[in-house]
């Protein structure tokens, strides 16, 4: 008998992004799901971290972070390579692990759920008449003309053999997949008569206000990040753990987490201007037939039939090829938008995942403990108080419907000295 849901994580950089993701996971609804760590071990390969800027030495310290004390929890290791996320997701597909569930969820270290009923109103969606069998985060979710695929780095100024190499490697992953007829139809007919666009499909409760983001970045170029360091410098993202801590205490009333707008490249639109949006729950969701768009970071949940038949193609014209060459993530992820149309199912996006990387309208980066911290506390507001202590986040303040947080979580989350700081400064304890 198959058990309904598997979550799956990719695991390899900093302690914080996955304790981000996992706060935010064991804070959901819906609990009755097995958990698989997938870690990307080792730092790419011989030759290929230098290359590929993607490319970072395993973080051993996301182990610990990850030692939940829960039940049906899987660890498997694989070797970091140039197909980042997407290759361990192939990787995991390969081995037949996934035939146990109905369904499977595949999401990146980093990435928050960003309603606390994000999957069961996913899974609902998906048990509908007719069925969902795939869903994709809408944050970041993009399409690009062809001709800016296939040149993706020559169209700089001055490009590096390196960047000569990735552009072959795209055009070598689409021969791969074009190996199938149907496959190769669909990238024929895709154009490049079209400008790219990001689309920003999260709760509008998350992203800052105009106001606060000029403050933010008037405060950043005079005392610098607040991933540096120093009370002062941390302020205005520290007032966040605060206010998430005086709606906990009933002060006043959380506010809703129903998206009214989204951005687009940058810019903010009403959601329904740019989707026709379903909801459940809050929950929203829009259906896409064009298979140029994708979602940036491949968090998908996924059916077992859509599974099924998607594993049989790789295996028909040996698509794990792909897995062997170069800056493979980069076309892998583009080709994720491709599969379910090249499959035969409709795709999904949804605005309830939010894989934290810059702001989408000064496009800084912001995947740092304090702007993990701050959007959590603001999509759990009157549920979670969310804090950081170096590279690991602190869970401050817990609402007593999510006890069991205290209980799954380990200890660094609540402040207790990680094991890689005990060895570091033993003194410490004394």
């Amino acid at each position: 008998m198959s058990n309904r849901l598997a979550l799956v994580f990719c695991v390899h950089h900093k302690p914080w992004l996955i304790m981000s993701t996992l706060i935010t996971a064991l804070a959901q609804d819906y609990q009755d799901a097995d958990l698989y760590f997938l870690y990307n071990v080792g730092d790419g390969g011989p030759g290929r971290s230098a290359a590929n800027g993607q490319l970072s030495p395993f973080d051993e310290r996301v182990r610990e972070v990850c030692r939940l004390n829960r039940s049906a929890i899987f660890e498997l290791e694989y070797e970091n390579d140039d197909t980042l996320d997407s290759g361990a997701w192939y990787k995991f597909i390969r081995e037949g692990r996934w035939k146990a569930y109905d369904w499977v969820l595949f999401v990146g270290e980093g990435t928050l759920f960003a309603r606390p009923n994000l999957v069961s109103s996913m899974l609902s969606l998906a048990s509908s008449e007719p069925a969902v069998h795939v869903i994709a985060s809408g944050h970041e979710k993009r399409r690009l003309p062809k001709n800016v695929v296939l040149n993706y780095k020559e169209r700089e100024n001055d490009p590096s053999e390196a960047d000569r190499l990735h552009d072959r490697t795209i055009a070598q992953a689409f021969e791969i997949f074009n190996r199938d007829p149907s496959f190769r139809r669909l990238f024929d007919a895709w154009g490049s008569d079209f400008v790219a666009q990001t689309q920003y499909h999260v709760p509008s409760s998350g992203p800052p206000s105009p106001l606060l983001r000029r403050f933010r970045s008037a405060w950043i170029r005079r005392l610098g990040s607040p991933s540096l360091g120093g009370p002062l410098r941390q302020l205005p993202w520290s007032i966040e753990s605060f206010l998430a801590r005086r709606y906990m205490s009933r002060w006043a009333d959380a506010p809703s987490t129903t998206a009214a707008d989204i951005y687009v490249d940058g810019v903010l639109r009403t959601a329904d201007s740019v989707a026709n949006i379903v909801r459940i729950g809050e929950v929203g969701f829009h259906q896409l037939q064009g298979p140029e768009w994708f979602g940036c970071a491949t968090n998908h949940l996924m059916s077992r039939t859509f599974l099924e038949r998607f594993s049989a193609k790789l295996e028909e014209f040996q698509k794990y090829d792909v897995l062997d060459l170069p800056f493979a993530g980069t076309p892998l992820e583009v080709i994720w938008g491709f599969v379910p149309a090249w499959l035969g199912f409709d795709k999904w996006f949804t605005d309830g995942f939010h894989r934290v990387r810059k702001d989408f309208v000064t496009y800084r980066r912001e995947d740092y403990p304090p702007e993990m911290a701050t959007y959590i506390n603001r999509y759990y507001r009157g549920k979670l108080a969310i804090g950081w202590r170096g590279d690991y986040l602190n869970v401050l303040a817990v609402d007593p419907s999510l006890d069991r947080l205290r209980e799954q979580l380990p200890g660094v989350y609540f402040g207790s000295p990680s094991a890689s700081e005990v060895r570091a400064s033993p003194k410490r304890l004394l």
